[in-house]
C-alpha cells in the first residue's frame, strides 16, 4: 500500500502495524520523508479498550548526514469504536528537540526509561533519507497487519 493509499485508508479497525505506518504516513506533509535519518517502532500497547503507539524520527537537521539530527515523537491512540461508528485514531507529533548526531541513541534510552522498560526493544529502521526506503516501510508495516 503507498503512502497516499495509507493516508486515503489508514486502515482503522485494521490490525495494529496498520495504525503506525498510516500515523507515519500522515505526518510526511509535515516531516518529509527525505528528511528522515532513522525510525524507532515501539510496539503498540493497550490502554484498557484503547491501543496507544509511539515512533520516534530522527531528521537531518539542514547539515547533511554528519550533522545534528531533530527529534520528533509520533503517538497515535487508537479509541474503541462507539456503537455502529468507526474507531477513531488521533496522532501527535512533537518536536523534542535537536542534537548532536552523537547523542541520538541517548535520546532514544531516555524514551524507553519514560517507558518503563516497554515489553520488547524498538524496532530500528534506517531511512537515510530514501524515499523509497521510507515507501518499503511503510508498506511492510502494512502487509504485517
Amino acid at each position: 500500500m503507498s503512502p497516499d493509499e495509507l493516508r486515503a485508508n489508514p486502515g482503522i479497525g485494521g490490525q495494529p502495524a496498520s495504525q503506525i505506518a498510516a500515523a507515519l504516513a500522515a505526518v510526511a506533509d509535515r516531516v518529509p520523508p527525505s528528511s528522515v535519518d532513522a525510525v524507532w517502532l515501539f510496539p503498540p500497547r493497550q490502554l484498557g479498550a484503547r491501543e496507544s503507539g509511539l515512533a520516534v524520527l530522527s531528521t537531518y537537521a539542514g547539515e547533511g548526514a554528519e550533522g545534528a539530527r531533530t527529534i520528533y515523537t509520533l503517538h497515535y491512540v487508537l479509541e474503541p469504536p462507539a456503537p455502529k461508528a468507526l474507531p477513531v485514531r488521533t496522532d501527535e507529533l512533537a518536536e523534542q528537540g535537536t542534537v548532536p548526531r552523537d547523542r541520538v541513541d541517548r535520546i532514544i534510552e531516555g524514551v524507553l526509561r519514560r517507558l518503563h522498560e516497554p515489553e520488547s526493544p524498538p524496532d530500528v529502521r534506517e531511512v537515510e533519507g530514501d524515499e523509497a526506503r521510507w515507501t518499503e516501510i511503510l508498506a511492510g508495516l502494512s502487509s504485517a497487519a
